[in-house]
């Protein structure tokens, strides 16, 4: 089986069905570090996304999506190219994309669409990232490590409003809001100080770009602190959604999703993300909003990734595929109202000394971490210097991952241990180049380097 096939989550065809009438435009919005289950529209209880709730009504909402990378750039790569990391081979932050692989903007600008990227936050910028060929517009230009989603959005409406009448045009927006430190502007924390959380076992755990300080200068040890200013976080992205989604008015196809989730209060990793592979960080949101008044208000079962959205749209857009892909196109099984079960979500994060099942892992430098997930079992590998361990989670009994089952169950999840051990021998990615002391420095303080 090659790498390719097994990425497709191959599993039952659905029926051949007549595609909707072709949109003329497309806008993709990457919200970063948001978790699905802290989107109203995916269950939360807290209503911190109106806009997003909107938009789901109208659309289809994809309830078991995932990422390919908990990082932004890898992610982000998948994203755009429909590519595992070890095929595009940027696997970690500052890597830029080998210029060789081709991107959806630069698919839709030779199609004779506008293009225009605008983001948010350090690890997009086009040094960092590649990700700027194919667009006309990449606006990356702020102060600082990022910015508000509404100086984001501003940029972005004001070139929707140049565009001639009845232009196809390809527009990207990340914004980078809910990546910590988690400072939302006054009042869209307050109204969610709601609920209780476990104590924080050890407060040093708290990472030191996320600490909020106390006036006597310490920070918080209270969790709904730092819980209630994210979701405060999302509350206000999503108003800015809202700003962009009515300049753009119905007519444009629409995806959402984010790069990646975030860990919280689950697990001693707090409020944070990278370094593991719990659900909590692999799970994101993917809402797509197409012209077909049938798939309106569509909730769709079973597992679907990051590399699907490329080809998805591609297919909506009346465009070609290129070869290769890694994910497939979700409209078919969106008429189904489920993707059928039997594949294999696979994903990375990079490495970081850890404690797994008592003991301390220490990796290679610059080493990896992956996730094999399957429909019931999910297989976490580590390849440290002492050889590979291994977690397996049954996730029907323990969807909190805090039971490893990896004597008991290994002969019925044997498809994820297939599948992990696949993707790691089909190819090794080149060796990234040596990261410089200034990108380190900014990187750290967004909390991706150790």
């Amino acid at each position: 089986m090659t790498l390719p096939a097994l990425l497709l989550l191959a599993g039952p065809a659905p029926p051949p069905a007549s595609p909707p009438p072709a949109p003329k435009s497309l806008i993709l919005i990457s919200l970063d570090t948001t978790r699905a289950d802290h989107l109203h529209c995916y269950g939360y209880p807290l209503r911190t996304s109106p806009a997003l709730d909107r938009l789901a009504s109208e659309g289809i909402v994809f309830e078991k999506a995932f990422t390919q990378a908990v990082n932004t750039g890898p992610s982000h790569a998948s994203l755009l190219t429909g590519l595992a990391p070890i095929a595009h081979g940027s696997r970690i932050n500052g890597v830029p994309l080998n210029p060789e692989f081709v991107t959806l903007p630069i698919l839709l600008a030779k199609s004779g669409y506008r293009t225009a990227a605008f983001v948010s936050g350090y690890t997009l910028l086009a040094s960092q990232t590649g990700f700027n060929r194919g667009f006309e517009i990449y606006d990356d230009k702020f102060a600082g490590q990022d910015r508000r989603a509404s100086e984001t959005v501003d940029r972005a409406v004001a070139w929707l409003k140049t565009l001639p009448k009845d232009s196809s045009y390809f527009l990207f927006v990340h914004l980078f809001d809910p990546h910590g430190k988690y400072d939302p502007p006054e009042g869209f924390a307050e109204k969610f100080r709601v609920g209780k959380y476990e104590p924080i076992s050890d407060p040093e755990l708290i990472p030191d770009y996320q600490r909020l300080e106390t006036p006597g200068g310490g920070f918080s040890k209270d969790p709904l602190d730092y819980v209630s200013r994210y979701d405060g976080e999302i509350a206000y992205a999503d108003s800015q959604i809202a700003r962009l989604l009515a300049e753009a008015g119905d007519k444009p196809t629409v995806v959402f999703t984010a790069d990646h989730g975030e860990t919280l209060v689950d697990r001693d990793y707090y409020f944070s993300h990278g370094s593991r592979m719990n659900e909590e960080a692999l799970r994101v949101p993917l809402i797509l909003r197409v012209p077909d008044r049938g798939l309106r208000g569509k909730r769709v079962t079973g597992m679907a990734q990051l590399v699907d959205v490329l080809p998805t749209v591609l297919t909506l857009l009346g465009q070609p595929l290129p070869p290769r892909l890694a994910g497939r196109n979700l409209l078919p099984y969106a008429r189904l109202g489920a993707i059928p079960p039997g594949g294999v979500v696979l994903s990375e994060g990079h490495a970081a000394p850890m404690t797994v099942g008592g003991h301390h892992l220490v990796f290679p430098p610059r080493g990896l971490i992956f996730s094999a997930r399957g429909d019931r079992f999910k297989l976490i590998g580590y390849p440290t210097t002492s050889g590979r361990i291994f977690e397996l989670f049954d996730l029907e009994k323990d969807p909190g991952e805090r039971t490893g089952v990896l004597g008991e169950e290994a002969a019925r999840a044997s498809p994820v241990y297939s599948a992990l051990d696949l993707y790691l021998a089909t190819g090794r990615a080149p060796e990234p180049p040596e990261l410089d002391d200034e990108t380190k420095k900014k990187l750290r303080s967004l909390g991706y380097v150790n």
